[in-house]
C-alpha cells in the first residue's frame, strides 16, 4: 500500500490532483487508516498514470474518468504499467503571469465560465497552497489596485471577489467530507468584512483532514466561542485584515482567547498579524505567518 506523497512521486501527479480526481470523479477508492490516511494500491497508481497520460494527450479529465483501465490502456497505446514521470506538475508547467493576465482579462469581461476554466487550471498545476498564495493573492491585489486607479469598475470588482469566494468555497465543501477529522472554526472578528484569507484558511484545512466549521466574515465573538464548545473544536482560526488598525483587535482576541474551549488551539493570521504579535505570544495563540505556514502547523496539532 502506498501513501498519497509516494503515489504524487509515482505518477507525477500533484496531492491536489489526486484528491480533486478521487472526490469529484471517483477515479480510485483509497483505503483509510484509523487516522483517516489514503493508502493506494499498485493498481491505484497503474489507474492514476494512464489517466495522467490521456490528460497529456488532450483528453479531459471528466470525459475519461469512468473508462475501465483496459479502456485507458488501449487509449494510451500501452499495454501494461509504465511510469512516465520524473516530477510532479508544478508552478514551473504554468506561466502564472499569463495566467493571471488572462484572469483579469476575464474579469474585465464579466466572463464567469472563462475565469472559472483559469482558475481551476491554476489550481490543478500550483497545488492548493501555490495556488492561493501565488496566484490568488496576487490576482486580487491586482484587481484591487486596478479598482483604486480606476481601470476596473466596482461591479468587476465585485465579479471578481464572489467568484472567487465562490470558487473556493466549491475546492473546500468537496475537501470537507470526513465527518471524523477533527474540528477547526473558522472565522474573521467582528468589522473585518474581508474573508478571502478565512476562506483560503478553510480550503487548506480542509483538503488536510479538518472537518471545518466556517463561519465567514464578522462574526460576533460569543458566535464563535458558541460554535468551538458545541462542535469540540481542536482549533479556532481567525484571519486579521481591514481595517487594520481597528483598536478592538486586541480586546476581541483576548475575549476569544480567554473563553476558548481548554482543548481548542487559537490560530491568528491574515495581513495584519504581525501588528498583534507580542499579545499572541503572551495569550499562547500561534501566529500563522502564511497558508504553508497554517498548512503545516495544522498538521501538527492534529
Amino acid at each position: 500500500m502506498h501513501t498519497i506523497q509516494s503515489v504524487a512521486e509515482k505518477t507525477g501527479l500533484t496531492p491536489d490532483v489526486i484528491r480533486i480526481w478521487e472526490r469529484r470523479y471517483s477515479v480510485v477508492s483509497p483505503e483509510r487508516t484509523p487516522s483517516n490516511q489514503r493508502l493506494y494500491t499498485d493498481d491505484d497508481i497503474e489507474r492514476l498514470n494512464l489517466l495522467r497520460r490521456v490528460t497529456e494527450q488532450g483528453r479531459r479529465i471528466s470525459a475519461i474518468a469512468a473508462l475501465s483501465t483496459d479502456e485507458l490502456r488501449e487509449i494510451a497505446g500501452s499495454s501494461g504499467f509504465q511510469r512516465p514521470l520524473a516530477r510532479p506538475l508544478s508552478e514551473a508547467d504554468l506561466d502564472v503571469e499569463k495566467c493571471r493576465n488572462d484572469a483579469v482579462s476575464a474579469i474585465i469581461e464579466l466572463d464567469p465560465l472563462k475565469l472559472e476554466r483559469i482558475l481551476d487550471h491554476a489550481f490543478v498545476s500550483l497545488g492548493s497552497v501555490g495556488f492561493m498564495m501565488n496566484f490568488i493573492s496576487p490576482l486580487m491585489d491586482q484587481v484591487g489596485n486596478l479598482w483604486r486607479s480606476g481601470a476596473v469598475r466596482t461591479c468587476q470588482e465585485h465579479f471578481s471577489s464572489a467568484h472567487v469566494r465562490s470558487f473556493l468555497g466549491r475546492y473546500m465543501l468537496e475537501a470537507n467530507t470526513d465527518p471524523k477529522g477533527p474540528r477547526i472554526v473558522v472565522a474573521t472578528l467582528p468589522g473585518q468584512m474581508h474573508e478571502l484569507g478565512a476562506t483560503m484558511s478553510a480550503v487548506i484545512a480542509a483538503q488536510g483532514g479538518w472537518n471545518v466549521i466556517y463561519l465567514g466574515a464578522a462574526v460576533p465573538i460569543e458566535e464563535i466561542l458558541f460554535t468551538a464548545e458545541c462542535k469540540d473544536a481542536r482549533a479556532i482560526a481567525i484571519s486579521l485584515g481591514y481595517p487594520m488598525d481597528d483598536p478592538k483587535t486586541p480586546m476581541m482576541l483576548e475575549q476569544l482567547s480567554h473563553g476558548a474551549p481548554e482543548m481548542s488551539r487559537l490560530l491568528v493570521g491574515g495581513s495584519s498579524v504581525e501588528r498583534h504579535r507580542s499579545l499572541l505570544a503572551r495569550l499562547g495563540a500561534l501566529e500563522m505567518k502564511d497558508l504553508e505556514t497554517l498548512s503545516k502547523t495544522l498538521d501538527t496539532i492534529r
